[in-house]
């Protein structure tokens, strides 16, 4: 398994639209953010996504929906097999107002958390293979209207998305809805109890009594889950929500340090330029949110 010597935030630039064939165990090393919504099947293997308050284990045949706004990492075991298609789209993509697109968008939205799991059998697999054959060999082609091609390919996908979602609420279908398995429901319990002191003048010792762990064990089963320690997750947590506040608020530097847990300004910049590569004054500045490995 290979990461990506990334930051938090790299400057780049957005596509309306992309998807990739991806074979390749590269991934983001770090916590990430950005703009759009993202459609992750997985064809053979297995990975674990996680995100602020969900951990997903998909394998053969699974589909993650989800907002790419939301802080999200992908983890994976050493030596696995992570083949997947994934489709990276944002609102100004379909050049007219279609309701398939204004209901899927609204389905993340009205979720607990904007991330939904289907697993699709064999014989369904098969049908939405097609479709997203159709897509990469249109990207892959320039010919005569691409984009309008791509469109109706993209609102076919989502079409059959939306459907198999509405038969996953039916127990006499044969889609199966997502079922955490007993592991997952340890990291996520880990992740509920740091999102209680991730803005806080926390300590180690605090964090592993409340979970009833010893100490030493929790950091070692962190570090080999998550792929970064417990200290690099809060870390980049306060850096995402600080981006977030730098972006939607006019809070001064030295109250939003104080705000994600910082316990003073000199310490908050310093600690934002090393992820982000460029002070929050700069940041909040500048308005494109890049795209990272997946």
């Amino acid at each position: 398994m290979q990461n990506i010597n990334d930051e938090l935030l790299i400057h780049e630039t957005v596509p309306t639209f992309i998807i990739q064939y991806k074979t390749s165990e590269i991934t983001a090393s770090n916590f990430h953010f950005h703009s759009g919504y993202e459609i992750v099947w997985l064809k053979q293997g297995e990975a674990k996504y996680i995100f602020e308050d969900k951990v997903y284990h998909l394998t053969k045949h699974h589909v993650l929906l989800f907002k790419s706004t939301e802080f999200h990492k992908v983890s994976l075991s050493a030596n696995s097999v992570y083949e997947r298609v994934v489709i990276m789209f944002t609102d100004e993509f379909v050049s007219f107002d279609h309701p398939i697109l204004t209901k899927f968008k609204q389905f993340l939205d009205d979720l607990p958390s904007p991330h939904y799991v289907l697993q699709l059998f064999t014989w369904k697999a098969e049908q939405f293979e097609h479709i997203v054959d159709h897509l990469l060999r249109e990207q892959e082609n320039n010919q005569w209207e691409q984009k309008s091609a791509l469109e109706l390919y993209f609102l076919e996908l989502l079409l059959y998305l939306g459907r198999e979602i509405q038969l996953s609420y039916d127990p006499k279908s044969h889609l199966s809805t997502f079922h955490a398995s007993k592991d997952i429901g340890v990291h996520e319990r880990i992740l509920k109890e740091i999102n209680v002191i991730w803005d806080t003048d926390w300590c180690l010792e605090n964090l592993a009594s409340r979970l009833h762990f010893n100490k030493y064990y929790l950091c070692h089963f962190f570090k080999k889950e998550f792929g970064i320690t417990i200290y690099q997750y809060i870390q980049q947590r306060r850096i995402y929500e600080a981006k977030k506040m730098l972006i939607n608020t006019n809070m001064p530097i030295h109250k939003l340090a104080k705000k994600v847990g910082f316990t003073s300004d000199s310490s908050f910049i310093r600690s934002f330029k090393n992820h982000v590569r460029m002070t929050p004054k700069k940041y909040r500045q500048t308005t494109n949110i890049p795209s990272l490995e997946f």
